[in-house]
């Protein structure tokens, strides 16, 4: 089943928004950092996005166009054991933000630090071509495997009903397929929960769409809180901590050691995702229509920290704000 979600290319650049400090620890450090979507501005999104996923299904179990249609019966039970699971199923997902358009209003407002902030061009094009790709190939065809992606993932946010129905139905569809021949209703239910698990970060409400996001996403395969204490599994929880506690070479990139940071008044997960200078990285500096810095400061900032840019792609913005 083709999908309108594989239709959307690849911009060769991509725009993070943030505040001045952010700016100068990502050109100090060689970082992006990649944090705990639940704890982000939009720390609702993955509720929404299970929400509308589950909605999707329950609307189209009569739908002729889906194979569910065929087996109302078994796919009603599959989409009430999917709800029950979804309860239960909670695990940490990392992202880094990004915008397709370089000097944009509501990017400002929200991310850029009210206007006083940067906003800075990635090379996707180079750095990120590999995790698109394996974004794609997930959309493309359902997985088999019962484990989420161990690479980064990386793609546009899909805002429609459309995209999302497209995707949801087609996952869904495959696992009620199998039910016969290989697996129970409740185990079909779990895999299917897991390999839908990985589309939730890119799924989020049309109010959002003038942001035109893109994001960078790690699934580090620790379990996020609220912990349940009947399913909670210690024993099992050590080991994957332990794996985070280390730094791991994903596509071009080098991902540093789970760390915390405090932000009022709560801790946050992240990791860094460190990136080589001698490769190609970043390609523009926007200055906010707010922010006090000058252009000659970022060229210098640059240049002194291994990252050359000429001055014709350090910007001032040309957003009218009040």
């Amino acid at each position: 089943m083709a999908t309108s979600l594989l239709l959307s290319a690849m911009p060769s650049t991509v725009y993070h928004y943030c505040n001045v400090e952010t700016f100068f620890k990502i050109i100090q450090n060689h970082t992006l950092r990649l944090s705990d979507i639940e704890k982000s501005n939009d720390f609702m999104e993955k509720k929404w996005a299970i929400q509308q996923s589950l909605t999707h299904i329950e609307r189209n179990l009569n739908n002729p166009a889906y194979p569910c249609s065929k087996k109302p019966e078994l796919a009603e039970q599959l989409l009430g054991a999917m709800e029950q699971h979804f309860r239960t199923y909670n695990m940490m997902i990392l992202a880094c933000c990004f915008s397709s358009e370089r000097d944009l209003l509501s990017q400002w407002r929200g991310y850029g630090d009210n206007g006083c902030g940067v906003s800075i061009g990635i090379d996707s094009a180079s750095q990120f071509r590999y995790a698109y790709e394996r974004t794609q190939d997930y959309f493309r065809a359902p997985q088999t495997s019962h484990e989420l992606p161990s690479n980064l993932c990386f793609h546009s946010i899909q805002y429609g009903a459309e995209q999302i129905q497209d995707i949801v139905m087609n996952l869904f569809s495959t696992f009620l397929s199998w039910l016969p021949l290989r697996i129970s209703i409740d185990q079909a239910a779990h895999s299917l929960v897991r390999i839908l698990y990985p589309a939730l970060p890119f799924f989020k409400s049309l109010a959002f769409s003038e942001e035109a996001e893109w994001r960078c996403v790690f699934f580090p395969r620790l379990p996020a809180p609220p912990y349940r204490n009947d399913t909670f599994d210690e024993e099992q929880f050590q080991p994957l901590l332990e794996q985070q506690k280390q730094p791991i070479a994903l596509d071009s990139f080098q991902l540093q050691p789970l760390q915390y940071r405090l932000r009022q008044s709560n801790l946050i997960p992240y990791r860094d995702l460190a990136f080589r200078t001698d490769q190609p990285f970043l390609r523009s500096v926007t200055i906010g229509p707010k922010c006090p810095l000058d252009r000659e400061t970022v060229k210098l900032l640059l240049e002194l920290h291994g990252i050359p840019i000429s001055m014709d792609r350090i910007y001032l913005s040309d957003v009218s704000y009040r």
